[in-house]
């Protein structure tokens, strides 16, 4: 089942891609003296699952502002994704990366502005019946999706982008147990979610 967007839902929601687009724009264009092309550059950011759900923010925001509706999941699988990246970057990132020039601005955007923006409109223009706890395990198809290209990105090169997928350092069975928790944790950050939705109408 879809959802019908109005002209200024659309429009927000137009504005946000657009934000996310630049933002990912501006951050392919930071390290071109050791990646030598923007394109080398963001292929290299995909990595990172916050490339991923910024990415996808702009790409489902487009698909919102042009065509006006979308399944019904999507907006809160998307909610949450951001929501993760956002709470685990401050919680447990900000306190050690410490980004300065544009790169602190693109950095902002990618862990801060477009978490807060797609929950804002998330929680603005969608309705409790639109969502469901039957939609919980909805919000771990991205996370699987990317934990199996970071497993076998890792295989290849070496390179983990984060330490709990790091294969070389725990071996698979800790890394599958840490994917394990990682889905019990987007699943509950789900259910948040779902009960903040429920709050805010309650009282609106």
């Amino acid at each position: 089942m879809s959802i019908v967007f109005s002209g200024r839902v659309r429009v927000l929601a137009a504005i946000i891609s657009l934000a996310a687009f630049i933002g990912l724009g501006v951050q392919s264009t930071l390290n071109l003296e050791r990646d030598g092309s923007p394109l080398v550059s963001f292929a290299l950011l995909l990595r990172f699952f916050t490339i991923w759900s910024n990415l996808a923010a702009a790409v489902l925001f487009a698909w919102i502002a042009a065509k006006g509706s979308i399944h019904r999941a999507v907006p809160f699988a998307l909610a949450t994704a951001l929501t993760i990246v956002a709470i685990v970057y401050h919680a447990l990132l900000a306190a050690d990366h410490h980004p300065v020039g544009l790169d602190w601005y693109t950095n902002q955007m990618h862990h801060t502005v477009i978490p807060a923006a797609t929950v804002g409109w998330w929680l603005a223009f969608t309705r409790p019946v639109d969502n469901g706890w039957k939609d919980l395990p909805l919000v771990m198809i991205a996370p699987v999706a990317y934990t199996v290209f970071a497993l076998v990105y890792g295989e290849m090169s070496g390179f983990y982008a984060y330490f709990f997928l790091d294969v070389l350092q725990y071996g698979y069975g800790r890394v599958f147990a840490n994917i394990a928790g990682l889905a019990l944790v987007f699943m509950m950050f789900g259910a948040l979610l779902l009960a903040l939705r429920r709050l805010v109408s309650a009282r609106a």
